[in-house]
């Protein structure tokens, strides 16, 4: 018969090091403990302690840490902004922030309270391990429709169902895949429940809001880097393009005038100017000119 959990200090302490070690030995991927994972945390806690507890008394007491780190994360992310007190462990809110909070938080008409409320003093005992064992793992709190938001009655260590599968049973995983179609359509029905409950939490509409304020800063960058790079609608012609409008002009090869304006059309500004110049007798006319300015200059 298994013993009576006894989570004093003491032995909170020892089976969160006990945690950790089976973390760090690998016995705990996608944030499961694996069969050999919960065997070593029985064993070794009831080495050190000498409790005898089953695997679902130590799940459960692992479980009600998780919620709590969870009610502690939501709190902390839900008062950004605000300063942190080292000495408490917590968030240092003012009594109005509070008084704000509660009211929008609490629902005793619904048996709603918010437990972010318990971290108003002191926040978790072994926080800095708390992040070592949950930050991975933890839920995000969004099914609740206010953040804190969950039921008034207090989860004991037997109360919590266990959930946790192993991962390297290979016969579950087939068994997995081997579900009907039912259970299929049963699991999307979930999924689609989920996904509601989580539109409706503030951090969902605050993330998806982020999302779309970055994609549509980042569609600006983009129409404005474009504009940058999309060619000017008058780029200066080519010399073999000038030299196609001076022959289009009626200027024959040979000429003193063609002469001329092979000398021209090399000057970038003068190619630009000249391709602006909307009628063949404008660009003839402005040929002849810098001809004749090139004779007097000879004289």
């Amino acid at each position: 018969m298994a013993d009576k959990a006894d989570w004093c200090d003491a032995n909170v302490r020892h089976f969160i090091d006990v945690c950790k070690g089976e973390i760090d030995a690998g016995n705990r991927p996608m944030g499961m403990f694996t069969k050999t994972g919960w065997k070593n945390l029985r064993t070794k806690h009831e080495e050190k302690t000498g409790q005898k507890l089953t695997k679902k008394q130590l799940k459960n007491k692992l479980d009600n840490m998780k919620k709590e780190y969870t009610w502690f994360m939501e709190f902390k992310n839900y008062a950004t902004g605000l300063g942190w007190d080292e000495a408490k462990q917590t968030v240092d809110c003012s009594k109005e922030w509070w008084d704000e909070h509660l009211a929008r938080c609490n629902n005793p008409g619904k048996g709603i309270k918010c437990n972010h409320v318990r971290f108003r003093k002191q926040g978790p005992k072994h926080l800095d391990d708390l992040h070592i064992l949950f930050d991975k793992v933890h839920v995000s709190g969004a099914t609740a429709s206010c953040p804190g938001d969950i039921s008034s009655d207090e989860s004991s260590d037997d109360d919590v169902v266990e959930v946790q599968k192993t991962v390297d049973n290979v016969d579950v995983k087939l068994a997995a895949l081997k579900k009907s179609k039912l259970g299929k359509r049963k699991r999307k029905d979930c999924s689609t429940a989920t996904k509601e409950k989580d539109e409706k939490s503030p951090f969902f509409r605050l993330y998806k809001n982020t999302c779309l304020k970055i994609e549509t800063a980042a569609e600006k960058i983009s129409t404005s880097v474009e504009a940058s790079s999309t060619p000017p609608t008058n780029p200066v012609p080519s010399i073999a393009e000038a030299m196609k409008m001076v022959k289009d002009c009626g200027v024959q090869e040979k000429t003193a005038l063609m002469h001329t304006a092979t000398f021209l059309i090399v000057k970038p500004e003068f190619r630009e100017v000249f391709s602006l110049l909307e009628t063949n007798e404008g660009r003839l006319d402005l040929l002849e000119r810098e001809h004749e300015k090139e004779s007097i200059k000879r004289m």
